[in-house]
């Protein structure tokens, strides 16, 4: 083939192209030639919520940017999940998720509370647990997260010292209430404070502590000196001891051990402190309950 017909081929097909895509952009009756009007407009990107009830494999942590990896709450875990909440109004108009001590922390967490009692049955400061607010991290935030997440830690003792990593929590202060603590072993230290508290032991057995409440501090600012809020913890307490033992006049053999409060859980709106009877018998044992004891001595366990 010479060279001339080469190109002659060549410029055939050419034209022959120009004419085929000028014909396809011919519109055919019944065509607006609009490709998007006839097409719904795709919904708005939702960010992930985490759901009541679900358990996750992994630590306690302030925040969570997801993805939600939930487990079998029988099998290994660190966290349950009592309830979920969402921020609205002004606390969902931020920027970014509302600052610790802000009132919308508080808010939250008084949420949480409320529902954890709930899922548990009953305060959770009665139960071997740790209460944690959960908030979406700054980048889930700006993706348009505004939930709370209220997480539960279960642990054997009431000092947290042992995690319990199986099981659920849910309705852990009901029937046989496993979740609870009333009667515990407390080692004292220097004769000035208690340095331990164990798991769980029967209030029918030898004992020497007895968990007679919670005291709930009044609602101000922290108090920054370390004493004053000491003996405001104690005093509370030994209010909680006599409605406890049914007597203001109570038997020299029972003395009080009060918890310790925190500052950023007073932020969040917890003034909440443990309150125990103290066995001050020769042993540090009781023999017997002493709820409802008023005057008496109690038996040396």
């Amino acid at each position: 083939m010479s060279t001339g017909a080469r190109r002659w081929s060549l410029a055939t097909v050419a034209l022959l192209a120009t004419v085929l895509a000028l014909a396809g952009c011919a519109k055919p009756a019944g065509v607006d030639g609009d490709l998007t009007d006839d097409w719904p407009a795709m919904p708005a990107a939702e960010a992930a919520v985490p759901e009541v009830g679900a358990c996750y494999d992994e630590a306690y942590d302030a925040t969570s940017s997801g993805p939600f990896t939930t487990v079998d709450c029988a099998g290994e875990h660190h966290v349950e999940t009592s309830w979920v909440g969402r921020f609205t109004g002004a606390d969902a108009d931020r920027d970014s998720p509302p600052i610790a001590g802000s009132a919308g922390r508080r808010t939250a967490f008084q949420d949480c509370v409320s529902h954890t009692n709930d899922y548990l049955g009953g305060d959770f400061h009665a139960a071997t647990v740790f209460l944690g607010l959960v908030l979406p991290s700054s980048n889930g935030w700006k993706g348009g997260a505004r939930w709370y997440r209220c997480d539960v830690e279960h642990f054997a003792d009431p000092d947290s010292d042992d995690e319990v990593t199986t099981g659920s929590v849910k309705d852990g202060l009901r029937g046989s209430a496993p979740l609870a603590f009333p009667c515990v072993n407390a080692t004292e230290k220097d004769s000035q404070y208690i340095d331990d508290i164990t798991a769980p032991v029967p209030c029918t057995g030898s004992h020497s502590a007895e968990f007679v409440g919670v005291y709930t501090a009044p609602d101000k600012p922290w108090e920054p000196d370390a004493t004053k809020r000491s003996n405001s913890a104690r005093d509370g307490c030994w209010e909680q001891l006599y409605s406890y033992v049914g007597s203001r006049h109570t038997s020299q053999l029972i003395g009080v051990i009060w918890g310790s409060f925190q500052q950023d859980r007073w932020d969040l709106g917890d003034r909440g402190v443990r309150c125990y009877a103290y066995a001050e018998t020769g042993n540090h044992r009781f023999g017997e309950p002493v709820k409802g004891i008023g005057s008496r001595n109690p038996k040396q366990g």
